[in-house]
């Protein structure tokens, strides 16, 4: 700071509110891509009070010598607020539920569904089948996943969208018995807290009826393992949402326990999430 580059002046970083005001300063671009999430926390924290929109790239060096365009300027990610590193996944375990076999979402056109298609078709199943009432949500994720197959040049792996609702016992039967799924993750639920307390009876059919639906055809079809997709509100749960899936998991315990009989075929396991970045109930 208070030297000249490029016969710029170097700003002191504390003074940026009020450069922005004076000099009608916009954008701000975050070129430290060495920097931990924590340190750019911080700078974040402090650009906030200019009210300015921050842009990142990755390296200042890289794009001087021309090896980044002005293009590869992005808006912020929503990863980059978050208040540690991400934990990587062990590659292993997604290999043995994933690569090569077939892999059904439930909810699939929606935040968590869908992101959860992103990320299993990284890992090359055989096929991906897409279970969603949302037609339109449907056709998004299908189209969306047809290109990354493209861009992964995973060309081997199907992308089958089915449209159908969770609670319909002969058509997920039927579905599931057609394509043989061997792991499944059930994210088809209803979780707008205030929708679901407005439309109670509806969000139990959903979140309770067809996890119950789903798991005993998964079991019925001989789908290797189940998981649950459930949420942190189930935890002493104090609205209809947070209990529906708090007895969705209970439902899930109650088959599990039954495995113990060797009636069971099927794994049932479940995850709680919690303020999922940038889900659209989030």
């Amino acid at each position: 700071k208070g030297g000249v580059m490029g016969g710029l002046p170097i700003y002191d970083p504390s003074d940026l509110p009020v450069l922005a005001e004076s000099l009608g300063v916009h954008n701000v671009l975050l070129a430290l891509p060495s920097a931990s999430r924590q340190r750019r926390n911080e700078i974040l924290e402090h650009i906030r009070k200019a009210r300015v929109n921050v842009r990142t790239l990755p390296d200042l060096t890289a794009l001087a010598q021309g090896r980044i365009a002005v293009s590869d300027i992005r808006e912020l990610e929503i990863e980059d607020l978050l208040g540690r590193e991400a934990v990587a996944p062990r590659q292993e375990l997604l290999d043995k539920a994933m690569r090569k076999k077939v892999v059904m979402v439930t909810g699939a056109g929606g935040s968590i569904g869908g992101e959860l298609c992103r990320q299993i078709l990284r890992n090359e199943p055989s096929s991906l089948i897409l279970i969603d009432q949302n037609e339109f949500a449907l056709y998004n994720i299908h189209a969306e996943l047809q290109k990354l197959t493209e861009l992964y040049k995973h060309e081997n792996t199907q992308i089958v969208p089915i449209l159908c609702s969770v609670r319909d016992q002969d058509r997920m039967e039927h579905v599931m018995q057609s394509w043989r799924p061997q792991t499944l993750y059930h994210a088809a639920a209803y979780k707008h807290v205030p929708l679901v307390e407005h439309n109670a009876v509806e969000g139990i059919k959903n979140n309770v009826m067809g996890t119950l639906v789903a798991a005993r055809a998964a079991n019925k079809c001989g789908v290797s393992n189940f998981v649950l997709i459930s949420t942190d509100k189930a935890v002493r749960p104090t609205n209809v949402m947070g209990a529906s899936k708090r007895l969705a998991e209970m439902v899930l315990q109650a088959l599990a326990a039954e495995s113990a009989t060797d009636r069971m075929r099927t794994n049932f396991c479940m995850v709680r999430f919690g303020n999922v970045l940038g889900s659209s109930g989030s």
